[in-house]
């Protein structure tokens, strides 16, 4: 798998793999949020190819101190094969040479099945915290598109 730094000309592409995977798509997905997104964050939102093919994306944030990991996910047709993993390890790989301190990502309770997934790559649950949210304006927001 080849590793590439996201494009917008393939937003089409992730929005599929997303689908595909189970991933809730919601306002923040818009083409226009992600190309934001990928302004702010050019080296970390990654993509990987086989064969000039959009197999595998993750959308990598950094507030200035620490990391975030979002919307991890490969096609399904390419599922255990390490893909996931090595696309982790790549951004893993860019933060560590940004000295980012602690990483973070966010899990949907119904997307419990990638437990596993994260544990065996040393993520560790949080017990510690309660994640909460606020939505400044209820006109934007939309949990689905």
């Amino acid at each position: 798998m080849q590793i590439e730094i996201f494009s917008i000309k393939y937003y089409n592409d992730i929005i599929d793999i997303w689908t595909k995977a189970g991933i809730n798509i919601g306002s923040s997905d818009t083409k226009e949020e992600i190309e934001k997104m990928r302004k702010r964050n050019p080296d970390l939102v990654l993509i990987g190819k086989i064969d000039q093919k959009v197999i595998a994306v993750v959308l990598g944030g950094y507030d200035g101190r620490r990391g975030y990991v979002h919307h991890l996910a490969v096609d399904p047709d390419y599922q255990k094969k390490g893909y996931g993993k090595i696309l982790m390890d790549e951004l893993i790989l860019r933060y560590k040479k940004m000295g980012v301190h602690k990483i973070h990502l966010f899990i949907e309770k119904y997307n419990i099945s990638v437990f596993n997934f994260y544990e065996n790559l040393g993520w560790q649950i949080r017990e510690d915290l309660i994640m909460m949210s606020y939505i400044p304006d209820e006109k934007l927001y939309k949990l689905k598109l």
